[in-house]
């Protein structure tokens, strides 16, 4: 009989040895805060050979990609034998991580029906939450990373701390109580959150959408504390943008590069996921990512929401936009723009869409922060050299025409003479794309490191 056994304390030496860039080559090492889930134990106890793990792991990996498959399917795939792969297959159905489903079609010589076999994508969930700007989003996925729950609200007049883990606590709390009836672990929660974080210590350093958190907020720590006992499982925090580069990699246009980034772009707010060799990057003090606060324009750029003049976020910001709007307006020049609403109601998206239509005027203003974007991605591409980068965010209602001038100003920035193969995209996911990925992150952990296999 298998057994679900709690695992003790983890060790976290790992984290500081490996120091902040984590690990995914399939979605790869996070950190723990908390036991990591059940392991399994049959009436020895003996843990599984290393190899064997490991074959048991890439035999789970493939079951967890396929519809339904059967025993010489997997053997085939995988290279071992039709006898190990069955042992397996019984390991992981009497975990109830594999279910049963019927009988496949016989080969052209005929011959017995194969018993095929699926993936319990049910067997656990994630909570994922994305605090963002001006909402939380927060999602149920199940262990393929699909979304089955989704909910979305305001954030908090107040923006206060307390106000936030008030909320996440009512989301979290809520989202276990309409799993409580069913069969279903919850395996993991999730926070994406803007801004500067730790998340080897579950910390908000700094988000300047919320100063009220103030500097090293331990959202994490408060968290757990207000949700209580019952509530024993790994939690994860990081800045969303590296779980929106997660999402790329697993359900977008990243699939199978190894070095991309992510740049996604808000009213007020520009930021960056990067992979480079399979691997998160986070830097020495998580501050990997932040390229909106690359300095673009000091002499007479805009000053930016963290203080400093001229950040790249700064010049493309919807902020900037429409200072310039009213400035055009004051000067009397046409445009469909002005019958859009008050200037302090414009965005970003209404710009881009107007400009996409052939509003001569938003196509000026859509060119210039082209303009900007070319040399702050200039700089990106000398310092990460990747070989993708998936526009994400409000521009990408501009349409085919800003993807073209991006594709066409990189060749003149930065060695003009070398060519850079480089391709710039845009992101196919929707608002969701945070939440996703920090599922995927989870559920990657979860199968990567929180279950362990011991015999029977």
């Amino acid at each position: 009989m298998l057994l679900l056994l709690p695992d003790r304390e983890p060790d976290l030496s790992w984290q500081r040895e490996r120091g902040s860039i984590a690990r995914q080559a399939a979605g790869g090492w996070g950190t723990r805060f908390s036991n990591p889930g059940p392991r399994v134990r049959g009436k020895s106890g003996d843990h599984i050979k290393a190899h064997k793990q490991n074959n048991i792991r890439r035999t789970l990996t493939l079951i967890r990609r396929a519809e339904t498959f059967s025993v010489a399917g997997i053997s085939h795939a995988v290279r071992l034998s039709k006898t190990t792969v069955k042992k397996t297959i019984d390991l992981l159905a009497g975990m109830n991580l594999v279910l049963s489903a019927g009988k496949g079609e016989s080969t052209e010589e005929g011959g017995k029906k194969p018993e095929l076999y699926r993936f319990n994508r049910n067997f656990g969930y994630v909570i994922s939450i994305h605090v963002s700007p001006d909402s939380i989003m927060a999602v149920i996925a199940d262990l393929a990373g699909d979304i089955t729950y989704y909910k979305r609200q305001e954030a908090p007049s107040d923006r206060g701390l307390e106000s936030i883990l008030g909320r996440l606590a009512e989301l979290v709390g809520g989202f276990v109580a309409m799993k409580a009836s069913s069969s279903e672990k919850l395996v993991a929660i999730v926070l994406a959150i803007p801004g500067l974080a730790d998340s080897s210590r579950g910390v908000s350093i700094y988000s300047p959408h919320y100063p009220a958190w103030g500097r090293d907020a331990p959202i994490v720590a408060l968290l757990r504390a207000r949700l209580g006992d019952g509530y024993d499982v790994p939690m994860f925090l990081d800045c969303v943008n590296r779980y929106q580069a997660i999402a790329e990699r697993e359900k977008g246009v990243a699939a199978g590069v190894t070095d991309f980034i992510i740049l996604d772009a808000l009213n007020e707010g520009l930021g960056a996921g990067i992979i480079t060799h399979g691997e998160l990057v986070r830097g020495s003090q998580s501050l990997s990512g932040e390229i909106g606060h690359m300095t673009l324009n000091p002499v007479d750029g805009p000053t930016c929401i963290c203080g400093n003049r001229g950040c790249f976020e700064a010049m493309v910001s919807a902020r900037r936009l429409r200072d310039l709007i009213a400035g055009a307006r004051a000067r009397g020049v046409s445009s469909e723009l002005f019958t859009a609403g008050a200037p302090r109601e414009i965005g970003i998206d209404t710009v881009c869409e107007l400009a996409a239509r052939g509003d001569e005027f938003c196509r000026t203003l859509v060119d210039d922060a082209a303009r900007w974007f070319t040399v702050g991605l200039g700089n990106v591409i000398m310092v990460n050299d990747p070989e993708l980068i998936v526009i994400q965010g409000l521009y990408c209602a501009a349409g085919a025409a800003f993807l073209d001038k991006l594709r066409s100003g990189i060749r003149h920035v930065g060695l003009p003479d070398v060519e850079k193969k480089v391709r710039i995209e845009y992101s196919t996911l929707g608002e969701e794309r945070g939440v996703i990925g920090g599922a995927a992150f989870a559920i990657a952990d979860f199968f990567d490191h929180q279950l362990v296999f011991r015999s029977s």
